[in-house]
């Protein structure tokens, strides 16, 4: 009887909550750790979300004038093509480190659980067409092409969820295809149903990825990759988020290989109703 509230304080640790056990009887010393224990964590986890969106939050200034003069010189066809080529590197440069300030700062909301879900109903079609649009229209490089298909009776499919995290989640999956293939690559959307399940697919036709990280793709937590030679991780913050989101929507993602070459990636939502 007195070790249970012990193994119901364990519990509420684990979930990232401070226990409060009542601090008498013969394990008194234990309930009385355990709670010291739970509430420094708390306030360490605390301590770091803040710490996390400060710094999200004090990196837009200065972010936002990197941008804003790289595109000027890149597009001041007075200069020579090699100062403007060197402009628009940091201007893609600038962008690709807004993004990943963006994800680390809402991954770490949705970890502490701070990023209330508006969940609103959404058509899937025009949730991966606004993603496509918004792609195209802020200048997709020409070694990628976007394509959409839409499966016959997706139309009518209306989902429930978080238009913004949906949206990231598309954003970060056809980013990773762009990332991960300098050289180019074609990059469809699917949007796809049956009768309980809406889908949404992305695939690409670059290099693929090899079996045991498709492997780690796919485990319930993406371990951090190790850097390559530039520094960068194989596969980073970016798809962990995919995965946290999609778990929020009471739905899973799959990895697979294409044959002969590429990279898909299957996110399956629960369908809300039809129109």
């Amino acid at each position: 009887k007195a070790v249970k509230p012990i193994l119901t304080g364990i519990g509420t640790m684990a979930q990232g909550k401070s226990p409060v056990l009542p601090e008498r009887g013969e394990l008194a010393e234990i309930n009385a750790e355990l709670n010291r224990a739970g509430g420094k964590l708390q306030k360490q986890d605390l301590a770091r979300s803040e710490w996390i969106n400060g710094i999200s939050h004090d990196i837009r200034t200065p972010l936002s004038i990197i941008l804003g003069y790289a595109s000027e010189i890149e597009d001041d066809n007075t200069l020579p093509g090699e100062t403007q080529a060197q402009a628009g590197m940091i201007r893609r440069q600038a962008e690709k480190l807004r993004s990943l300030v963006a994800d680390l700062n809402l991954a770490s909301k949705l970890e502490y659980s701070m990023q209330p879900t508006t969940k609103t109903l959404i058509s899937p079609v025009e949730l991966a067409r606004q993603v496509m649009s918004d792609f195209i229209n802020n200048g997709l490089d020409k070694r990628f092409n976007l394509d959409l298909c839409v499966d016959a009776g997706a139309e009518k499919v209306i989902i429930e969820g978080d238009h913004t995290l949906l949206i990231r989640t598309l954003e970060n999956l056809i980013r990773n295809s762009i990332s991960h293939n300098p050289h180019g690559c074609n990059v469809f959307i699917t949007v796809g149903a049956d009768e309980t399940s809406c889908t949404l697919k992305v695939d690409d036709t670059g290099s693929g990825i090899p079996e045991p990280l498709l492997s780690e793709l796919n485990q319930a937590e993406i371990s951090p990759g190790k850097p390559d030679e530039k520094g960068e991780g194989a596969h980073g913050i970016g798809l962990r988020l995919v995965k946290r989101i999609a778990k929020v929507h009471r739905g899973k993602i799959v990895f697979s290989n294409v044959d002969p070459h590429g990279l898909t990636a299957t996110i399956e939502l629960p369908i809300h109703n039809r129109i």
